[in-house]
């Protein structure tokens, strides 16, 4: 088994490449396109998704040919053809440019891990590429249990950071009041109170830290 590691990128920007126009082609496109990234895709046709979103991304109407990747950060292998995919994996594979093939778990650097998000609050899936459908089952199992409680307690955290960077000079009770922050079952709080009762209790528990 070759070992995976775990890891979330930032795409905000980058440019990645889709080569096929297809029904897998449009989840990833669409999942690319949530991420902020500068989408390309490679394809003589178009699923009729794909078209109903064109303008969001640049279209190549070809056949893939090699030299079409350059400037990929990240490229996705999404036709139905084993020869077109692996000829995309062989040229990502001698440029160092990240890869997923669709149809070949040992041809593609990376895989797509089933997610859960709630803001910021990520949990990630991954079979490493074995068993998407077992992937799918643990995320839903997940959705049930993270609600978007989690997205509205880091907002909340990121908050207390950084008013605790500003008023809390010593970096030990820093330390200690994000800590206390952190063990205050916020998730369980936000489900009973508003945001902004949260943040009083939060604002309280700085008091008792201030210099």
């Amino acid at each position: 088994m070759t070992s995976m590691y775990p890891v979330t990128l930032k795409l905000a920007g980058k440019f990645c490449t889709v080569v096929g126009g297809g029904s897998v082609a449009v989840r990833k496109v669409k999942s690319l396109l949530e991420q902020g990234a500068e989408v390309t895709v490679i394809s003589p046709v178009l699923d009729e998704e794909l078209i109903a979103i064109q303008e969001q991304f640049v279209w190549r109407n070809s056949m893939y040919r090699d030299g079409m990747l350059k400037g990929s950060f990240l490229v996705i292998a999404a036709t139905d053809s084993r020869d077109v995919n692996h000829a995309v994996y062989e040229w990502c594979e001698e440029h160092q440019v990240l890869v997923n093939v669709v149809d070949s778990l040992q041809e593609s650097s990376f895989t797509v891990n089933a997610m859960v998000q709630r803001g910021d609050f990520m949990l990630a899936v991954s079979t490493s590429g074995i068993s998407p459908a077992v992937s799918k089952k643990v995320r839903e199992d997940l959705e049930l249990q993270y609600g978007p409680e989690y997205g509205t307690m880091l907002e909340i955290l990121e908050e207390a950071r950084e008013e605790a960077l500003r008023t809390i000079g010593d970096a030990s009770k820093r330390r200690r009041f994000l800590q206390s922050v952190a063990s205050m079952e916020l998730p369980e709080l936000l489900k009973q109170e508003t945001k902004e009762e949260v943040q009083k209790r939060v604002k309280l528990c700085l008091s008792s830290y201030l210099d």
